[in-house]
């Protein structure tokens, strides 16, 4: 059978641009010694010979294994720009690779490309994202809604508020409040909502190893499906001797910023890991890393910084539908947002999100919001 020429002629890359943006988030973040009200991400644009248009992004996350917005935007600058020029969009996987082989510290930044790239092919071959990813194993993804303010009370109050909207997965952000309270609040969830409910919990490298094995313990009888990135990534004696004695399993986050690193994690005992775009180089990276997951039994968190605009969160729900092995839930962030850039904002109905069929990744961008918040 004949291949149109539509399906077989050159996308070549004509302009792209790069945007710096500090966004306001709608109420304010807490987690172990950090507390966020704005947040810093780079946006990308690819523009075609077809007037095709493909957005990308990268949260700033100097402190999670990526970079800060400055460090983006001048490796954009100074080695990706000009090479993008003249490219053809066929080619993406090999763009991709060129890039890591020839850019310095710039795997956020790349990411963000890959995005790009990955929605421009989708819209110009009329099929979403998780098409070109490998294919669409699920329809619909229960989203992690973050739980972590100054006091039980507050925690205890928004989780009411947010189980009414239909979620039944929290992921609560520990070391926040005293031990004591993180252990309290633990327990108190699992009574107020029972066994319908799942329950993770996040240090961010916030607990000594003293601390995490007295948390494990305490809350060993709430079913806790995991206990994310408790000891510093530094601290690799501590995580496997806590991965060995917890009755809890144990995932990591902060201490995942390769592929290596997810070898290194399975070899330390522990039972799953968080994947993150900004870190792995985007889809392309994030798929070969879940595949990797998969062969070795790790589970898999997907997740961005917090927190990304609308065109990261359409890219992870993307990857949620075609990676095999999503059982340690999905945190899309765009909702802490104040003010998107996205001209429609995918919300969950009945605590699921459902995956989008449009072109790419089914995003309209608004340039005025852009404009508004550039750095």
């Amino acid at each position: 059978m004949n291949m149109s020429k539509h399906a077989t002629e050159p996308l070549i890359i004509t302009r792209v641009d790069a945007f710096g943006l500090n966004l306001p988030l709608n109420k304010v973040v807490l987690m172990a010694g950090v507390e966020l009200s704005m947040v810093e991400s780079l946006l990308i644009r690819i523009e075609t010979d077809h007037g095709l248009v493909g957005w990308g992004e990268a949260s700033s996350a100097p402190s999670h294994g990526g970079a800060s917005l400055k460090d983006m935007l001048t490796s954009f600058h100074e080695e990706i720009h000009d090479f993008l020029i003249g490219k053809n969009v066929f080619e993406l996987s090999g763009i991709t690779q060129q890039l890591n082989r020839i850019t310095k510290d710039a795997t956020s930044t790349v990411a963000a490309v890959d995005i790009a790239l990955y929605d421009l092919l989708g819209k110009y071959l009329s099929v979403p994202v998780h098409v070109l990813l490998g294919g669409q194993q699920r329809h619909q993804v229960p989203p992690l809604w973050l739980i972590g303010n100054s006091r039980v009370e507050q925690d205890l109050a928004e989780a009411q508020k947010k189980w009414a909207q239909g979620y039944r997965f929290f992921k609560l952000k520990l070391g926040v409040k005293s031990l004591d309270d993180d252990i309290a609040l633990t327990i108190a969830i699992r009574e107020k909502f029972g066994e319908a409910l799942q329950i993770c919990a996040d240090a961010n490298m916030g607990m000594t190893l003293e601390q995490a094995t007295r948390y494990v313990q305490a809350v060993k009888h709430t079913q806790l499906a995991y206990l994310e990135q408790p000891l510093h990534k530094k601290d690799i004696t501590g995580i496997q001797t806590l991965a060995k004695t917890s009755p809890i399993p144990i995932g990591l986050d902060e201490s995942v910023t390769s592929t290596d690193d997810i070898l290194a994690a399975a070899r330390d005992g522990v039972q799953g890991v968080s994947l993150k775009t900004l870190k792995l180089g985007g889809l392309s990276g994030v798929m070969s890393a879940g595949h990797i997951c998969q062969a070795f039994k790790l589970h898999i968190n997907l997740a961005s910084k917090m927190a990304e605009t609308g065109i990261g969160a359409a890219a992870l729900l993307h990857l949620s539908a075609a990676l095999p092995n999503v059982n340690w839930g999905v945190s899309p962030t765009h909702l802490y947002l104040t003010n998107d850039v996205v001209s429609h904002q995918e919300q969950p109905i009945n605590g699921f999100f459902t995956i989008s069929s449009l072109p790419g990744l089914g995003i309209e961008v608004n340039q005025a919001v852009i404009d508004q918040h550039i750095v």
